[in-house]
């Protein structure tokens, strides 16, 4: 009995799909490959193409429909043409694959619905067949393998890359300096010019302070001393080595040599204390000019 049953549910079976098969008897669906014979993990395109009356709907495969040993690369899908009642669709899959046997392409259903969707069917385009070529020959030591793990390797040095890369930095780095560098120097020797000219102006007015208060000779002779150092500094001439004689000689010094004649009459001669204030003060304005023309001369060059 329970025999008859099998070949009854089988023989329904059948009658079904005959029949589903005969409805959807006007769709045509076909497949096609690019390439017979492909290298192991080389990309081929697999195209399938279905012709349907436009009443029905119909849905294409998708990456998760692509069975194993093909590996989805890629898809390109084509906009629907209709003409004569019929609707043409295509898709374009870029497979690959590292099976190291030919291989036929899996079955890759078609979804056909009728308007109600209450029926649908599955289409499999006609197998297409794909070469696996032998680029060489496998010997005692090497043997196809179509699943293995992966092999960590250390990481080597690309010395040409990181060479060029070198050589570039210091180009542009040389072209950088030539066309920067005197700007960047220039910048430098101003700040540290005008911090000097601020540490000078500082001692010189905490030594003329000290000169004030105690009316030494020796604290006048600092202030001089100060003054000449920070000239020799500024200007590169050996003003701390020169009398004020020898002072008149040198250019533009004509605004200093009668304040410094002052000065030396007070170290030697007791000069009233007023008037070698004035004097230290006409050194300062003096040292403050030179400072300003050395400046201005640095930032024109």
């Amino acid at each position: 009995m329970h025999d008859y049953k099998k070949v009854f549910l089988t023989l329904t079976l059948l009658l079904l799909s005959l029949l589903a098969q005969a409805q959807f008897a006007e769709i045509d669906v076909k497949a096609y490959i690019n390439k017979d014979s492909v290298a192991l993990g080389e990309p081929f395109m697999y195209t399938i193409s279905i012709t349907y009356p436009p009443q029905y709907e119909i849905a294409l495969p998708d990456s998760q429909d692509i069975p194993q040993p093909l590996e989805w690369i890629g898809k390109t899908y084509f906009n629907t043409v209709c003409k004569d009642n019929l609707c043409k669709d295509s898709i374009q899959y870029f497979l690959r694959t590292f099976h190291t046997d030919s291989l036929l392409i899996p079955n890759i259903p078609v979804y056909i619905f009728n308007e109600n969707r209450h029926d649908t069917l599955f289409i499999h385009p006609a197998l297409k067949e794909v070469m696996i070529k032998k680029l060489g020959k496998a010997t005692s030591d090497f043997v196809w393998q179509e699943d293995a793990d992966y092999q960590e390797l250390s990481p080597s040095i690309n010395y040409w890359y990181y060479g060029a890369i070198g050589i570039a930095v210091l180009i542009v780095s040389v072209i950088l300096l030539w066309l920067v560098g005197p700007i960047v120097l220039r910048r430098i020797k101003l700040f540290n010019m005008g911090l000097n000219h601020q540490r000078y102006i500082k001692d010189f007015d905490e030594q003329i302070l000290q000169f004030t208060t105690h009316t030494q000779a020796t604290d006048l002779e600092k202030c001089i001393t100060i003054w000449k150092s920070y000239l020799t500094r500024l200007e590169s001439k050996p003003y701390t080595t020169l009398t004020t004689t020898e002072l008149k000689d040198m250019q533009d010094m004509e605004d200093v040599i009668t304040p410094l004649r002052n000065l030396d009459r007070f170290l030697y001669g007791g000069l009233r204390q007023d008037e070698t204030i004035e004097s230290l003060n006409a050194l300062r304005r003096f040292s403050n000019r030179r400072f300003l023309k050395k400046k201005k001369e640095v930032r024109d060059v």
